[in-house]
């Protein structure tokens, strides 16, 4: 039996628990980490002595059956970690201390110490996603080298190359660079906007004094939302352009009027897919296309922990199968 190690916040359970649940009938030990848990309610002891053996353990809870219970797993005993969904929300009687600041530092130094020396296979590795997420551009560039399409794309503060940029018939669509929670219950997000040429010329100041990640307006035929699980790609066609709401970013969801369809990439766009997967360093994730009326199929990004349920309800994509799967494989 395989010891799974899931660093995932226990507020996110609603992202994971059908995972869990699909692991049940493999042979696969599945524990727990709540890095929130630490170092209040958990604990983390590692030694490394002179000849350069590792000993330790960290408190996790271990899934059984629909339940969790304490447990001390031992760093020996761990086959694959995956880091997943981390729940960052800070609680409101948090104390801003000094003393409480350099403990809250200090945490964060044990468990990324503790994460890097764990000799076993990783499905995500947090600096991977971390990375990944605050970096759109360089997932722009390893997709074009393996292989995909993608929009023409431009970053940065100086707004004379922005408006030399931009389309003076079809504009600019603007993302932001980074990601950042707009309200302390992190229920507020900036989706993708299209933005004029005219709009883009009078946003001069703005340019200069926030930096931007822009790309050219790709027209579109149908979205796609592909849940890339070891060496399966499962594909949902999203027929966005069915619902004004949707035109721009299928995130404006309209359920009643834009139809969610399973279907099979071409085998060279899997292939391309899988290939971009290897070189940055992931197992699972969650990855954006776009199709343009000329069918070609153009990568926008990948979410390492992006959302999946309604895609599996409304196309039925067996992913947490899928990924029960890839851990017993792995």
């Amino acid at each position: 039996m395989k010891t799974v190690l899931l660093i995932a916040g226990l507020r996110q359970r609603y992202y994971y628990d059908p995972f869990l649940k699909a692991c049940e009938t493999k042979e696969l030990r599945i524990c727990i980490f709540d890095p929130n848990q630490f170092p209040s309610y958990a604990s983390i002891s590692v030694a490394l002595d002179i000849h350069g053996i590792l000993t330790g353990f960290v408190d996790v809870l271990e899934y059984k059956l629909g339940e969790m219970k304490n447990c001390r797993l031992f760093i020996q005993d761990i086959d694959i970690a995956w880091y997943l969904r981390e729940d960052s929300t800070p609680t409101k009687d948090s104390d801003s201390s000094l003393e409480n600041r350099f403990s809250d530092n200090e945490s964060r130094g044990a468990i990324r110490s503790f994460f890097s020396v764990l000799k076993c296979k990783w499905v995500n590795r947090k600096e991977t996603v971390d990375f990944l997420a605050s970096n759109k551009l360089y997932q722009q560039l390893i997709a074009q080298q393996a292989g995909l399409l993608v929009p023409n794309t431009l970053t940065g503060n100086d707004a004379k190359s922005v408006v030399n940029f931009s389309d003076p018939e079809e504009g600019l669509l603007l993302k932001s660079i980074g990601y950042i929670k707009l309200d302390d219950e992190g229920r507020k997000f900036l989706y993708s906007q299209r933005f004029s040429h005219d709009e883009i010329i009078r946003l001069a100041e703005a340019i200069r004094q926030c930096p931007i990640f822009c790309q050219e307006y790709v027209q579109k035929l149908y979205e796609y939302r592909v849940m890339v699980i070891g060496d399966k790609v499962l594909a949902c066609r999203i027929d966005s352009q069915a619902s004004e709401k949707t035109k721009v970013d299928w995130r404006h969801y309209d359920f009643e009027n834009v139809e969610h369809t399973p279907v099979e990439l071409p085998s060279n766009i899997q292939k391309n897919l899988l290939r971009f997967m290897k070189a940055v360093d992931l197992q699972y994730g969650a990855i954006d296309l776009i199709e343009t009326p000329k069918r070609q199929f153009v990568f926008l990004e990948i979410n390492p922990s992006g959302q999946w349920g309604w895609i599996a309800d409304f196309a039925r994509l067996p992913i947490p199968e899928a990924v029960a799967e890839m851990l017993e494989t792995l």
